[in-house]
């Protein structure tokens, strides 16, 4: 949980903290004040990726040079232990956890825990494959630290192969090929683990159909590998799926270097995201694609609880109420409001948040409680 957060030049904060408590945090203002750079400043201290842009001069305030975030987050299942988290970005980012310096990434990610319910997540239905393999990937990161460094190794070595493969003419194939050891050990990693959530993902999207859509009509997620003919039979067996992807790498050189790129690989992985069978993206309504990206967030909600424990969640809820009937705004704050610690960011707050509530109005870059 988080109980404090400071932003220093973040967004049109030039310092502002806020004290937050363990259960519903509302950020009410006017359009345009702030309420959403908060949120994404709680994200960043999780995930060290903004859900709105990947131009880090975008997040830092008009005539600074960088910014900083500072959190204090309280674990519940440690005993009540406070850990301190740290991050400035500049033109180098510097990362701190209990006022120490750390220098991977992996060793940041996600000790803040933070599940986010967004207006853009109807992406997740309708937008392009990569948009599902990011939701897939920042998931995995959050409920498992190794699946970060494995993805972290096997993006390196990509880049670096795909580089050589535009220029064949360059390199000896042995040098192109030095890559592929490292691509398959962690590319069968990844995608062994991305099936492996996909069918408890499933399993979660399904209990969710009965709450989001009660006529009887069952959402479902599967998996699709990059490598998925590579899967058949030896699907949890990191080192049959690792020495057949390398075989298949050796078999597909010359068309990998006809084409200037890496056709196989955990790079073109995607989710199939289906109600009553059917594809949402190409046969559902714009209110049913809301209402499954809603419900596939609480289906990694519920895989998160199971693994790290409610209080240790932090829910970021970007005023996507609006879009939801009556009904479905019922069930989406009934488990919202029993799954841990909310930070809402609206115009005013909805009914039907319960009694539970610390307010904060936010106007022009300034939070004042109350």
């Amino acid at each position: 949980m988080l109980q404090r957060i400071v932003l220093d030049q973040f967004r049109n904060y030039r310092h502002q903290e806020a004290l937050l408590a363990p259960g519903v945090n509302a950020l009410i203002g006017q359009n345009g004040q702030g309420k959403t750079n908060v949120l994404e400043a709680v994200y960043y201290l999780s995930l060290l990726r903004s859900f709105r842009t990947s131009k880090l001069e975008s997040l830092v305030a008009y005539g600074s040079q960088s910014f900083t975030l500072f959190g204090e987050v309280k674990s519940e299942t440690d005993g009540g232990r406070v850990t301190r988290l740290g991050v400035s970005n500049g033109q180098e980012r510097r990362l701190m956890v209990d006022g120490q310096p750390v220098r991977k990434a992996s060793e940041f990610i996600s000790r803040l825990v933070c599940a986010a319910f967004l207006p853009g997540d109807l992406a997740i239905i309708q937008g392009a494959p990569g948009v599902r393999r990011t939701f897939l990937n920042i998931a995995l990161c959050q409920l498992y630290p190794e699946y970060l460094i494995a993805l972290q190794s096997y993006n390196e070595a990509l880049q670096s192969r795909n580089a050589m493969l535009k220029t064949p003419d360059r390199y000896p194939r042995g040098t192109v090929t030095a890559y592929d050891q490292v691509l398959t050990q962690h590319g069968a990693r990844i995608e062994v683990a991305r099936q492996r959530f996909g069918e408890a993902l499933n399993q979660a999207v399904q209990r969710q159909s009965e709450f989001f859509f009660p006529d009887g009509r069952q959402l479902s997620v599967k998996f699709l590998s990059g490598i998925q003919y590579l899967l058949d039979g030896v699907d949890t067996d990191e080192s049959a799926v690792a020495t057949k992807f390398l075989e298949s790498l050796d078999k597909n050189y010359e068309r990998d270097c006809r084409e200037g790129s890496t056709r196989l690989g955990p790079q073109r992985s995607d989710l199939a995201c289906q109600l009553n069978g059917k594809p949402l993206a190409q046969f559902g309504s714009e209110g049913e694609c809301r209402t499954a990206a809603i419900a596939l967030r609480f289906g990694v909600l519920e895989l998160l609880r199971e693994q790290k424990g409610q209080s240790e969640i932090t829910m970021i809820v970007d005023d996507v109420l609006g879009e939801l009937d009556a009904m479905r705004r019922e069930a989406f704050l009934n488990q919202l409001i029993a799954s841990g610690q909310v930070i809402f960011a609206g115009t005013a707050l909805p009914p039907g948040f319960g009694d539970n509530i610390k307010t904060f109005r936010v106007e022009r870059g300034n939070i004042v409680e109350g």
